[in-house]
């Protein structure tokens, strides 16, 4: 490592490095081509933030964020797309809409 430049050069490469890495998971986990495989993936890696979706309201709420992210790569010239982005974006807007479906139970019914 270069100690001359000091922290500017760890966290450069610390980014670079993570970004490389990123890169990595993301070919393998959204680029093998089995779609169902990589959604059910997906929704596994989601339940980081929880098994269900607390709300209806919650739910709209992440998959509207992933279209809005689709409608992000919608707006690039078709030269400038990337076809990984723009499956990984379908792949994860299918596993919150299963995500949807799984958490049923706390949208209908009830109180309030």
């Amino acid at each position: 490592m270069n100690e001359s430049r000091g922290g500017e050069y760890l966290e450069t490469d610390l980014r670079l490095e993570g970004r490389l890495q990123k890169e990595q998971f993301d070919k393998m986990a959204y680029g093998s081509g089995d779609d169902y495989l990589s959604i059910d993936a997906e929704v596994e890696r989601a339940k980081r933030h929880g098994e269900k979706f607390a709300s209806l309201h919650e739910a709209y709420a992440v998959i509207l964020e992933e279209l809005d992210e689709i409608w992000d790569i919608v707006r690039q010239k078709r030269y400038v797309r990337s076809e990984l982005e723009l499956r990984k974006e379908f792949i994860q807007l299918a596993a919150m809409a299963v995500k949807g479906l799984q958490s049923m139970e706390n949208f209908i019914g009830g109180k309030v």
